[in-house]
């Protein structure tokens, strides 16, 4: 509970200094969307090969879930998502694939289906749901950060139940693009949880990363600590947390990615896409999910 009101408090500390700070913020974000076509070409950095074969990837639930569910997000269509269908998801992908699969698992007493997960899982981490998806996401962080170099999916249940086959198809685009530090599917070109309305912050939704251990450790050591731990305040978390990490991967030189419906992949960086020198926006502005027919999908690439 004290986190909670702590945490409530910076959040609301940060928008009465939005508040007043409103005319400058406003003018700033003018200004740069004003000249961000003549900005020079920002620089690129490849990230370090894996070093194994093994993906690790791990799935953060509340126990308060159940196995099925459908998720309704204020005017983005219903869709039909839960641990069941990620862990069926992620097992069909072991027989091509060699994957660690790992389940964070916060208020387990609310679970009846202790069984199923850990039948259908290597292992099953109990932590606390403080930072909700970004208690997962850092405790497996720390459980993965010594291994040698690999790709790491750090995920949730609220991913869409539509399953193809996709990971083959995203190593391999990551392989062909090491300027890219993490691969998503879904993204918003604004943050929502501000005051400023006219700010450009193109981010990827945290239901779904892939990246690599060294990418991660990159974030970790230029956050002092990984991004949202600890976060009880879901608005401040999306600030500090989702949005934290695009911000923070885009300041190691990296591009960020995204696999749209319909488009295959984009690839974008501080300033939006490049082109020829030119930030040129070529998605849809705001909420992806608010564009697409089967929002929180992990899309094929082909």
């Amino acid at each position: 509970m004290f986190h909670l009101q702590k945490d409530s408090i910076r959040f609301y500390l940060i928008l009465i200094v939005e508040l007043v700070f409103s005319p400058f913020l406003y003018l700033k974000n003018f200004v740069l969307n004003s000249i961000s076509s003549s900005r020079p070409l920002e620089k690129r950095k490849s990230r370090k090969d894996v070093e194994t074969d093994v993906v690790y990837v791990n799935i953060h639930e509340w126990g308060g879930y159940k196995l099925e569910r459908k998720k309704k997000i204020s005017i983005i269509p219903e869709f039909s998502c839960g641990l069941k269908f990620q862990l069926e998801r992620f097992n069909n992908e072991k027989q091509t694939s060699n994957i660690f699969l790992n389940v964070t698992l916060s208020d387990p007493e609310l679970h009846n289906d202790l069984d199923f997960i850990k039948s259908k899982s290597d292992c099953v981490d109990f932590v606390n749901n403080d930072g909700m998806d970004f208690s997962g996401y850092s405790f497996f962080y720390e459980k993965i950060k010594d291994k040698k170099n690999s790709y790491v999916i750090l995920t949730n249940s609220s991913v869409n139940s539509i399953s193809d086959l996709f990971l083959r198809e995203y190593i391999d685009f990551m392989e062909n693009n090491k300027q890219v530090g993490i691969l998503g599917v879904s993204y918003c070109s604004k943050m929502i949880q501000t005051l400023i309305k006219n700010n450009f912050t193109p981010h990827l939704q945290s239901f779904f990363y892939l990246t690599t251990i060294d990418v991660l450790r990159e974030i970790v050591e230029k956050n002092n600590g990984f991004p949202g731990k600890g976060i009880t305040h879901k608005l401040l978390l999306i600030r500090k947390g989702e949005i934290g990490v695009s911000q923070l991967v885009r300041s190691l030189g990296y591009q960020l990615a995204v696999v749209t419906e319909g488009d295959g992949v984009q690839c974008f960086g501080e300033n939006g896409f490049w082109d020829n020198g030119k930030r040129r926006w070529k998605l849809k502005m705001g909420d992806f999910r608010l564009h697409t027919q089967n929002p929180n999908r992990i899309n094929k690439i082909s």
